[in-house]
């Protein structure tokens, strides 16, 4: 995103003279105008068989990852995937591990901040998409519906987001948000994340989409079904879960955020490094793995971080790499809920293949002999879905019913507290 940005600039810098600025100082040659920002390739560049992501996608898909890294973290460590580090400086991981968030301490400012900014911005992309101006009245419209998909679904996940990780009440399992300066409940939230989706899955569905060979419209609608299957089965809708579930992602498919392509870090690998200093990965985490398979999936190690001290270390996913993807969803994903959904009697088919798809990934002599128990599903999706915010949607949800369970529910703060005062500041 920031090449891209760089890129534009540095080009209308270049058609400007050295002191244009001084005798049109009204509009200074290194920034944007609503003319420019509206034009096609701020969204996308078509040429004839392919679709590059402009500046304005770019930079939604980038801070989707930063917000959900952030929540994906905070939701890790409400539960028990994540602990405060030895040597702690942000306060946020401390106050979530001895229950002592208050509305007023501020430090979920950060991670509100983020998925807040991540909507505005898929909301504004929509809006501009729908703008757009171009010579070539095809690829127009190209761009346009494929801004839409991009921005809808993208809207879609920041609200799930934030419904699954704030609320203004959280001594109360309802709970509200702030959106739009009015405090809405999570169940209307959610609500609009589906819509949202729905949205995207229309502007897939486009005919500029279809005619165009760059865009691989199958996938991209696979894509939504996978974001609005995740959203049903983290509402407990299992009946709608199944319907999603078959149209989702394949085998071999990820949905995923890539942080490579300026060099930018993966967030969770800056969070929970070798390095890391804040927080680290729980040691009960790294105690619950007991096969092969599992410690094949969820591969931990200890790094030093003080060196007079080299008795106190941090726990770190040795899976992650610095430059490498952030997972949302995969096909490890969609087979453990298949087995969910098998093993409640909403669809037929058979628990123990699907669980042994995932496992077998990592060593086939780890594979269950018998179906497996939503008890044993929940082991399976703490170890195989580690980091991706589901274990506090696995306790929402009732499947998690182990230690980790009883101590959410004793907590007092299930959710980050929205500061009272922006409450305060919105008039509510």
């Amino acid at each position: 995103m920031k090449k891209s940005i760089y890129a534009i600039l540095a080009l209308s810098m270049l058609f400007a003279s050295c002191d244009s600025w001084v005798e049109n100082a009204g509009t200074p040659s290194n920034t944007l105008t609503r003319d420019q920002l509206n034009k096609s390739a701020m969204v996308a560049n078509i040429q004839t068989n392919t679709i590059t992501d402009g500046p304005l996608v770019a930079y939604v898909k980038t801070l989707q990852g930063d917000a959900a890294a952030a929540a994906f973290l905070a939701l890790g460590t409400t539960v028990d995937e994540l602990t405060e580090g030895t040597i702690p400086n942000a306060l946020l991981y401390r106050q979530i591990a001895t229950d002592n968030l208050t509305p007023t301490s501020g430090t979920q400012n950060d991670l509100w901040n983020k998925i807040h900014n991540y909507y505005a911005r898929s909301i504004e992309l929509t809006e501009i998409a729908g703008q757009i101006t171009g010579t070539n009245a095809e690829q127009t419209e190209i761009v346009k519906a494929y801004g839409n998909y991009v921005g809808h679904v993208h809207a879609g996940y920041a609200l799930q987001l934030l419904a699954e990780t704030f609320s203004t009440t959280p001594a109360a399992e309802g709970g509200s948000i702030i959106l739009n300066k009015a405090v809405v409940s999570h169940e209307s939230i959610l609500n609009q994340a589906k819509e949202q989706y729905e949205a995207a899955e229309k502007a897939a569905k486009s005919d500029a989409l279809k005619t165009f060979k760059g865009f691989d419209q199958d996938a991209a609608i696979r894509q939504v079904k996978t974001y609005e299957l995740k959203l049903a089965l983290h509402r407990g809708q299992y009946v709608d879960a199944k319907t999603f579930v078959e149209e989702a992602l394949k085998d071999g498919e990820t949905v995923e955020v890539i942080y490579n392509n300026d060099g930018a870090d993966n967030p969770l690998y800056s969070a929970i490094g070798p390095n890391s200093r804040d927080i680290q990965v729980s040691p009960s985490l790294e105690a619950a793995r007991t096969t092969d398979a599992e410690k094949k999936a969820l591969p931990l190690a200890h790094a030093g971080v003080d060196k007079k001290n080299p008795n106190r270390y941090n726990i770190y996913a040795s899976a992650l790499t610095r430059k490498g993807s952030m997972i949302i969803s995969n096909d490890d994903d969609i087979h453990l809920i298949k087995a969910e959904l098998i093993v409640r009697g909403i669809m037929a088919g058979d628990a123990m293949t699907e669980v042994n798809k995932v496992i077998g990934k990592y060593d086939t002599a780890s594979q269950m002999s018998t179906a497996p128990t939503l008890t044993q599903i929940a082991e399976l999706r703490r170890i195989f879905l580690a980091f991706r915010g589901e274990r506090s949607a696995d306790i929402h949800r009732g499947l998690e019913q182990g230690s980790a369970a009883t101590t959410w529910a004793s907590r007092k703060i299930k959710w980050l507290p929205m500061p009272e005062k922006e409450l305060q500041s919105q008039g509510l």
